[in-house]
């Protein structure tokens, strides 16, 4: 296919895009209740010409492009679903759902998507290989990455490599995207300190929950800055902590709830030992107990790096050096897309969606979040240019 034709199909398709795009936004629905997104994509593919499959008890959707040509399966994924956030903008295409917004661009990756698809399914004769459509609910929530890998979605046929896009903060035009780890991971730690009820003014027969907590906290504190290397990266935040019945009653039992951020596997496992052996043994020691209640969120997301030189091969096309950005740290935030990763060598990248000069620049998970619309064709071309390279064998081992 040729790259200035392409090009050129996408930016006719634009208008379509923004319709697409702004029927989603306007019409937002929360992780695992994206039925009628869920619905129009099914329409929209059955349109297209495209087979697809679904899940029983889930909004997923897995649409498969075989082209006419035997070669290699590319996975592209988009995440669905919205947020729990009321909207501010003023604009014709607001959000009519109260308290629901598509408030992270998820409404973008949905559209960008079925462009990609669109385009695709109009030329299966001059495709080596098969794309695959990933249409992901629940991002925000339960994580719908992982059910969609265990039902099957990376096979029959197998994916040989898995992309995918967020929109970012950077200015509308460029592309951002790293080598090596992108996101961390995620724990959800819950630590109940117990101890002895009794009188005010009879503390010594009690044993005060609230004075192991506030110790416990004090020495939760020591494990980034004493446990772990300060050239590795973790995060320990504890959020809420409840406890007490009265002001003149000893306390027998505090709750704390908490989360642990890392970017890699080892210091994740750690951690997570410390946490427990820390909380446990300074209660012990003044006499209380601690139970620990760890569970685990999502994984971390690392880069395949040769398809991340993939990704900026297309991306220089299509955008130019000088509009191709790459964050030097990676985020402690997280990203589901790390179960596809676990599936497949891939990438993940950045696409952005600001404009000061259109006073776009509110960031992702607020109620003035937009994107200008410009930038979706450029979502779409870099899907189809990187997958196109893929099917290549641009990113193969040699």
């Amino acid at each position: 296919m040729e790259v200035d034709f392409l090009k050129q199909a996408a930016q006719e398709m634009k208008p379509w895009l923004s319709r697409t795009r702004r029927d989603f936004h306007m019409h937002p629905e929360l992780g695992n209740k994206e039925f009628r997104t869920s619905r129009i994509i099914q329409d929209s593919l059955s349109e297209f010409g495209i087979d697809f499959q679904t899940y029983e008890d889930s909004t997923a959707v897995v649409g498969l492009i075989c082209g006419a040509h035997e070669g290699k399966t590319v996975a592209i994924r988009a995440d669905m679903d919205a947020l729990p956030i009321q909207e501010e903008n003023e604009v014709p295409y607001r959000s009519l759902t109260p308290g629901v917004m598509h408030a992270c661009g998820h409404d973008a990756h949905t559209a960008v998507l079925l462009g990609t698809a669109c385009l695709f399914s109009q030329y299966r004769e001059q495709l080596h290989g098969n794309i695959r459509l990933l249409f992901q609910p629940a991002e925000e929530t339960t994580g719908g990455a992982e059910k969609m890998v265990t039902a099957g979605c990376m096979k029959n046929p197998d994916t040989d490599y898995v992309i995918g896009l967020h929109v970012s903060s950077h200015p509308a035009g460029t592309i951002e995207i790293r080598k090596g780890a992108v996101y961390g991971a995620s724990d959800q730690i819950d630590i109940r300190v117990l101890g002895k009820q009794a009188h005010g003014a009879h503390p010594d027969t009690g044993v005060d929950a609230i004075a192991i907590s506030a110790q416990v906290v004090t020495a939760l504190q020591n494990l980034v800055s004493r446990k772990i290397s300060p050239v590795d990266s973790a995060v320990f935040t504890i959020g809420k902590i409840l406890g007490g019945a009265q002001r003149n009653i000893i306390a027998d039992e505090v709750q704390m709830e908490a989360t642990l951020r890392t970017l890699y596997p080892e210091t994740r496992i750690f951690a997570k030992e410390q946490i427990t052996k820390i909380a446990k043994g300074v209660s012990a020691a003044l006499g209380g107990r601690a139970e620990v209640d760890i569970r685990e969120s999502y994984h971390s997301l690392f880069n395949t790096d040769r398809v991340v030189d993939v990704v900026r091969g297309a991306a220089a096309e299509l955008v130019g050096k000088e509009n191709l950005l790459e964050d030097p740290f990676p985020s402690l935030g997280v990203e589901d897309f790390s179960y596809f990763l676990d599936a497949a060598p891939g990438a993940f990248y950045c696409l952005g969606t600001t404009n000061p000069s259109k006073e776009i620049t509110w960031p992702a998970h607020s109620s003035r979040f937009d994107i200008d619309e410009d930038c979706l064709p450029t979502g779409v071309l870099l899907h189809i240019l990187t997958a196109l390279r893929l099917l290549n064998g641009e990113a193969e081992e040699t």
